[in-house]
């Protein structure tokens, strides 16, 4: 970054992606989407001095499924206004600031690694931040907002390692070497604490190794690993330590990345891998969805902006090698990785569209000497301009409905419907669908009753399944209540329930849209 970030452009960027962000929020109760109530939970359990530990599940379990940072920034919020609820809005409004925070690092990005005038990078910016998606996650207490920042931060700093001794010197006098060498090594320390984010913010770490490998900058190379070894092997090492804590049919939940995924390759085959990069494949094609089209249109739309990306690319791959060889690893991850792909690809959304951004402003460029050219790049320019335009309109035209909050919503109706039941039980550990909301707003404990499982990514879990998963977890925990609000969780409640030896029974029905059972034996 320098001087010219501030500028007009860099504010009024700035405050209409806050302005969005505050648009984003919303009355919601933080636990529709679990994640947020988990988040929140390790806040609280840092706030209050007990360490970084689920306290609402039996055992305290270490916090081993989330990296710290996120749930430290709430901490801090939490120690400042401690009456939650009241404090809901206050965690919402710290997401707002987030991405008018990481709207400001697409613009810096843009401008400075594109190479773009302010008014385009001003266009890339609010584009990110305008965009549904980005909007959804924003009003969700979900980390993806600050990562965002966080991840082109750090890419920022890594360009500045890589670009520090150009490839063509191989060589340096020694006050040089030291500075180089430091250099790498800040940028290294950025990426691990991106990494304490999100663990998918290894992905610049791989990123910049590659760009020093290729370049033979042996010495800038070793530094930038040392960097983000100061806290990717701690944090790896302390969830070594404590990954036990979590039985094995949490670990999608509360556990480890690591016994999930073994776990899946275990029971699926070896095939597992592949057939999940198939399925994520498609998943990918949800970055045409906000443009507002589908079908056949999405082929239509999907060929000039792949164009356009890919001289896009090419012209980054010079200005920024480390953000094109990051990107790329991010997204080999993502396609690999068991579960949709649309919340792991918005953070890496700044990137493809200051590439798109890049290829349209390459193709400004090409000769119209030649007939055939100056139509090829009316006719890019064209459709680059209606893709555009779909975007915008598809856009803006749901602000007014705020459709994108309804999975949300009908989520928190059932979650808020559990919490008010769970709240009115006895004493007792309870097993429910919404765990994170119901601890959270009753100070209950409560585990989920049906755990996430990568096996059943691509395929629906059967009843059948389901019911042996919640027998599992009869197993490890022993509730004393089961909160049932799903189809799918109500079809394995009733399989357990009218088994040949029953396991649960059925309680009744305290709240609409959730039933209660009871384990038959304690």
């Amino acid at each position: 970054m320098n001087g010219r970030a501030v500028g007009w452009p860099a504010v009024v960027t700035v405050a209409l992606a806050l302005a969005l962000g505050v648009f984003a929020m919303n009355p919601l109760p933080v636990g529709a989407f679990h994640d947020d109530a988990r988040y929140l939970m390790l806040a609280h359990s840092i706030a209050a001095g007990t360490g970084y530990r689920f306290m609402l599940l039996p055992g305290a379990p270490a916090g081993t499924h989330f990296p710290p940072a996120f749930p430290l920034v709430l901490a801090a919020l939490w120690k400042v206004a401690p009456a939650f609820p009241a404090s809901v809005t206050l965690f919402k409004a710290l997401n707002a600031f987030m991405l008018a925070l990481a709207a400001f690092a697409t613009f810096v990005f843009a401008r400075d690694r594109g190479g773009l005038a302010p008014w385009a990078a001003m266009g890339v910016a609010l584009a990110f931040a305008g965009s549904v998606p980005v909007l959804f996650l924003d009003g969700v207490l979900f980390s993806e907002p600050f990562f965002t920042a966080g991840l082109l931060g750090a890419l920022m700093v890594a360009e500045c390692a890589v670009a520090a001794r150009p490839a063509t010197v191989p060589t340096a006098q020694p006050p040089r070497a030291a500075r180089f060498a430091t250099i790498a090594f800040a940028a290294g320390v950025a990426i691990g604490a991106v990494t304490m984010i999100r663990t998918l913010g290894i992905a610049p770490g791989a990123g910049l190794a590659i760009v020093l490998l290729l370049r033979r900058q042996w010495r800038e190379f070793a530094f930038a690993m040392a960097g983000i070894a100061v806290f990717v092997v701690p944090w790896q090492l302390w969830t070594m330590q404590h990954g036990g804590d979590i039985p094995p049919v949490l670990y999608g939940d509360y556990g480890t990345y690591g016994g999930w995924i073994g776990a899946a390759l275990h029971t699926e085959g070896r095939g597992f891998i592949v057939r999940v990069a198939e399925a994520n494949v498609q998943g990918f094609s949800i970055l045409l969805h906000v443009l507002g089209v589908d079908g056949a249109m999405q082929f239509v739309a999907a060929v000039p902006l792949l164009i356009a990306l890919g001289v896009g690319t090419a012209r980054l791959a010079r200005r920024a090698p480390v953000s094109v060889a990051s990107a790329a690893v991010y997204l080999l991850v993502v396609l690999i990785w068991p579960g949709t792909p649309d919340r792991f690809l918005w953070p890496v959304w700044p990137l493809l569209l200051t590439g798109v951004a890049c290829g349209a402003s390459e193709i400004v460029k090409w000769s119209t000497a030649e007939a055939a050219t100056r139509y090829a790049r009316g006719a890019m320019l064209a459709a680059l301009a209606l893709c555009a335009a779909s975007f915008i309109r598809f856009n803006v035209g749901m602000y007014g409905s705020r459709a994108w909050e309804g999975q949300a919503r009908t989520n928190a109706a059932l979650g808020i419907a559990a919490s008010d039941v769970a709240a009115q039980l006895p004493d007792g550990l309870i097993a429910t669908e919404f765990d994170g909301l119901v601890s959270l707003y009753t100070g209950r404990r409560a585990i989920p009753l049906l755990p996430l499982m990568a096996a059943n990514y691509l395929r629906p879990r059967t009843a059948q399944e389901a019911a042996a998963q919640l027998s599992e977890i009869l197993d490890a925990y022993h509730p004393r209540f089961l909160l049932v609000g799903t189809p799918e969780a109500l079809d394995a409640a009733r399989l357990l329930a009218h088994a040949a030896s029953p396991r649960i029974r059925f309680s009744g029905a305290p709240s609409s849209g959730i039933l209660l059972y009871v384990p038959t034996s304690p």
